[in-house]
């Protein structure tokens, strides 16, 4: 009764909204809280027309709901991972967060009502069917727990970017039980750089990360070009970066301008070469000379969806999905 009253309260902003379309999934939308309303009317004194009828306005929204939810492209789990304090975040991630409750709810409304009208014969464990309520909670738990497996993963901010391309980007990532401590540095080919680091932990779902910046030296300058000459930078990662499983571990991710990603973990039993870690420590150490900001970074997994990819910047939604020939979206 909760839900459809509130959705009758946001039913003249739902209509002024949707009825400049005017297609049918517009109208499913304003008469879905009506005919919610009337199934529970009806519930009392035409229990089986009721039924109906709440099957029927559940269904009426889901539609246009999953037509309007990509896994590549814009959907509402990648949608709470907004990391930017913008006056209009906090109300767009409400939105996303009523949306799942309301796939929930409508779901479980639906299935509740199609089973109230199964067969009075049809038993299970000596117990009428239609006299259960646990199948529509189940099933609503399995789906919702599907939708965000495959929705929420890799890790996206709902964002796309088209930005220049680092000439080197390293990330250090060091793992402490559930706590990882991550550093980038990140090289342009104006000489600028920046160092992003971040102390996050597992079932956490936001955590600061701060970014300084500064000009390479003519030394350091000098050590980035031996650092981009070495052999063992010349192999390509065909695929994602794992994140480090151990309880302790440490991992070195490598990228440069032509986009292969080198991997040197302890779980790997491999060591990045020494210059390179050479050239980061002189990176790191350098006084910073530009501006210093921080900001915090949310991710709607609790930490799993986050990986060693989106370390090195790979968030927006443009880099980590594409659409296919097919016109099926591919996340990687």
């Amino acid at each position: 009764m909760v839900a459809v009253v509130s959705m009758l309260a946001s039913s003249s902003r739902i209509a002024r909204d949707l009825l400049s379309f005017r297609n049918i999934n517009s109208f499913a939308l304003i008469l879905c809280p009506f005919a919610l309303l009337g199934s529970a009317l009806l519930l009392r004194r035409h229990t089986h027309l009721g039924y109906i009828l709440a099957a029927v306005g559940a269904v009426l929204p889901l539609p246009w709901i999953f037509m309007t939810e990509s896994r590549g492209f814009g959907n509402s789990w990648i949608s709470m991972n907004a990391s930017w304090n913008y006056p209009d975040t906090f109300r767009y991630m409400r939105y996303s967060q009523l949306r799942i409750i309301s796939v929930a709810l409508l779901l479980a409304t639906l299935i509740w009502a199609v089973t109230r009208l199964l067969p009075s014969h049809w038993q299970l464990r000596n117990r009428p069917l239609n006299r259960r309520t646990w199948p529509a909670m189940v099933i609503t738990l399995v789906f919702i727990v599907w939708w965000f497996a495959t929705f929420a993963f890799p890790y996206r901010q709902p964002l796309i970017v088209d930005a220049v391309q680092p000439e080197l980007s390293i990330l250090q990532v060091k793992k402490n039980g559930i706590a990882f401590h991550e550093t980038r540095v990140s090289v342009y080919r104006s000489g600028r750089y920046y160092i992003v680091r971040n102390n996050r932990r597992l079932f956490q779902y936001s955590f600061v990360e701060t970014v300084d910046e500064g000009f390479l030296t003519g030394g350091l300058r000098t050590k980035l070009e031996a650092v981009q000459a070495l052999p063992a930078l010349k192999r390509r990662l065909d695929q994602t970066p794992r994140t480090l499983r151990a309880r302790h571990g440490e991992g070195w991710y490598v990228e440069m301008s032509n986009f292969a990603i080198n991997t040197f973990t302890t779980e790997d039993a491999t060591s990045p070469p020494a210059d390179l870690q050479s050239f980061f420590r002189e990176v790191e150490g350098a006084p910073s000379i530009g501006a210093h900001s921080q900001h915090e970074v949310r991710d709607v997994c609790l930490g799993f969806c986050y990986d060693p990819k989106a370390g090195l910047g790979y968030r927006a939604e443009n880099q980590r999905c594409r659409e296919q020939p097919d016109g099926r979206e591919h996340c990687y």
